[in-house]
C-alpha cells in the first residue's frame, strides 16, 4: 500500500471485532514497528502481548481500579490548556460526543470503561520503557508507536493509543507479573474494526504551516 495513503487513511477505532488475531500477524507488526529508529541504535522499546482469557481478566480488574479512582482523560498538563491547544481536543471531543450520544452511551463512561477494555479489541498491547533510560527515550517509542499503527493499518488491522491504563500501572503490574524497573508507557487496542459509525470518525488536523517557524 501506498504509505502516504495509510497515513491518510489511519484512525484511531474505538469498537472492535471480538475476532481473535494469528500470532504470526501480530508478530509481523511488531517487527516492523521494531525497524523504528532509535538513539545509538538502543531499541529500549518492549512490548507485552494480552490476548483470551488474560486479557479478560486485566480488562476486568483495570475496570475495577477505575470505578474505584475515577481517573479523568486529560492532556496531563501541569495547568489549562491555552488556545489554540485547547481548541483542538475541543472539536474532537464534540465529534466523537454526538456520536456516542447516537449510539445512547454516555460519553465519559464509554470512553473511560472503554480504555480499561481496551474498547473490545482481541488484543492489548502494553509498551514498555525501563526506568534505567532517561525520559528523552520516550522518542524513540513514539517513532516505533509511528511504525508500528502504520504496519497494523496496511495489514487491515485497527489501533487505538490508550494513555489512561498507565494511571492504574500498579494493578497492570500486579496482575502481569511486570519488574518494578519496567514503566508502562502506553496501551494499544489492536483488532478489526467494528463497522458502528463512531469508528468512521476522524480527526481533523491543523494547517502545518500554522506549526512552523522558518528561519534563514
Amino acid at each position: 500500500m501506498d504509505l502516504f495513503e495509510l497515513i491518510k487513511d489511519r484512525k484511531s477505532c474505538r469498537v472492535f471485532k471480538p475476532d481473535p488475531i494469528p500470532q504470526e500477524l501480530i508478530r509481523e507488526i511488531l517487527f516492523w514497528a521494531g525497524q523504528a529508529p532509535s538513539a545509538i541504535n538502543v531499541q529500549p522499546w518492549e512490548f507485552i502481548v494480552v490476548s483470551g482469557n488474560e486479557k479478560q481478566r486485566l480488562t476486568t480488574k483495570l475496570v475495577k481500579a477505575q470505578e474505584q479512582k475515577r481517573i479523568s482523560c486529560g492532556p496531563g498538563t501541569s495547568r489549562p490548556l491555552p488556545e489554540p491547544w485547547i481548541k483542538r481536543p475541543r472539536e474532537l471531543m464534540a465529534g466523537l460526543t454526538k456520536l456516542m450520544e447516537e449510539m445512547q452511551v454516555e460519553p465519559n463512561h464509554f470512553i473511560t470503561m472503554g480504555s480499561c477494555r481496551f474498547y473490545g479489541a482481541p488484543v492489548a498491547l502494553l509498551v514498555c520503557l525501563d526506568r534505567l533510560f532517561p525520559t528523552s527515550r520516550l522518542l524513540c517509542l513514539g517513532m516505533a508507536l509511528g511504525y508500528l499503527f502504520l504496519a497494523a493499518q496496511a495489514k487491515g488491522l485497527a489501533t487505538c493509543p490508550i494513555g489512561l491504563i498507565t494511571s492504574h500501572e500498579e494493578v497492570i503490574k500486579d496482575h502481569l507479573n511486570i519488574p518494578e524497573e519496567k514503566q508502562i508507557v502506553l496501551g494499544v487496542a489492536l483488532g478489526y474494526a467494528d463497522s458502528l459509525p463512531i469508528n468512521s470518525f476522524k480527526s481533523s488536523r491543523e494547517e502545518i504551516g500554522n506549526m512552523i517557524r522558518w528561519i534563514s
